[in-house]
């Protein structure tokens, strides 16, 4: 793996390909990556985003204004529960994952009815902290089931270069699978990025952009290295119903709380369990 600081190019704007089902299928074959900024609902974002940082402020994380106090929260750590449980618990959270301005695009893609996974997954990232910044990886040896799931990187809040985002290394995915390395960081693994006529591609960002991508795509973070700011991001993964799934997709991130504790109270019903209602096949074995 090169040590050399890794030049970002930009990504390429697919947002004027929606409602094109064949470009935008073609585009992710050709890249591995889909980039549709301002794609999520803004005023659904940004209640979201709200609802995550009033968290961090009630576990003095943050002052009044969002700033952060003290030393680095690192995902795992004893005091990161604090906070992380409840986020799981917040119906928000998970809704966002069924907007059909999202499940509409991966539609297009798959061409199939769409499953999202409910194992949905925030970050909080906190400046100060780079040496645990997610290593560059590929999601499908942490996900199993069909190597045709797609993950959806959205910000919860604007994202400057300062504050760092998501790298994506475009064309990684017709390498196919890498041998996988043990690494500091959210995932805990890596992978090496020397690969031939694949190119580093990462930008500032606004809230509610995405970022859709292969799971053989080679990702990784971006540094938060601004001087007071969190960056708060979400992972949602989708699929085709008729695909195979990993029984770990249907379980809860980290697997800390049941199904039962994170739902309960939540208003929208068809959001509870939905998976059980669908004609899923549930494998390890798939590829």
């Amino acid at each position: 793996m090169s040590d050399t600081p890794i030049e970002y190019k930009p990504f390429f704007d697919a947002s004027p390909l929606l409602g094109d089902a064949a470009a935008l299928r073609t585009r992710m074959d050709q890249d591995g990556y889909l980039f549709l900024p301002g794609l999520l609902p803004s005023a659904q974002v940004a209640s979201l985003h709200g609802e995550i940082l009033e968290l961090c402020r009630e576990a003095g994380w943050v002052d009044a204004e969002g700033t952060p106090q003290g030393e680095p929260h690192l995902e795992g750590a004893e005091d990161w529960w604090e906070v992380y449980d409840r986020l799981q618990k917040l119906e928000s959270f998970h809704a966002l994952a069924h907007v059909p301005e999202l499940t509409g695009v991966v539609e297009a893609i798959v061409r199939e009815p769409v499953f999202p996974h409910p194992r949905n997954i925030a970050r909080i990232t906190f400046p100060g902290a780079a040496f645990f910044t997610t290593p560059a990886h590929q999601d499908f040896p942490l996900i199993r089931g069909t190597a045709d799931t797609y993950t959806a990187w959205t910000p919860l809040c604007d994202c400057p270069e300062e504050r760092g985002g998501l790298g994506i290394l475009e064309g990684s995915h017709r390498v196919g699978l890498l041998p996988v390395h043990a690494a500091i960081g959210p995932g805990g693994t890596r992978v090496d990025t020397d690969l031939p006529d694949c190119v580093w591609r990462g930008q500032a960002m606004g809230a509610g952009d995405v970022l859709l991508f292969h799971s053989y795509t080679v990702h990784s973070g971006r540094p938060n290295v601004s001087r007071s700011d969190l960056r708060i991001s979400a992972d949602y993964r989708y699929q085709s119903v008729s695909q195979p799934v990993s029984p770990g997709s249907l379980k809860p991130h980290y697997e800390r709380l049941t199904w039962d504790e994170i739902t309960e109270g939540w208003q929208d019903r068809s959001l509870v369990r939905y998976w059980e209602r669908l004609p899923l096949v549930v494998t390890e074995a798939g590829r």
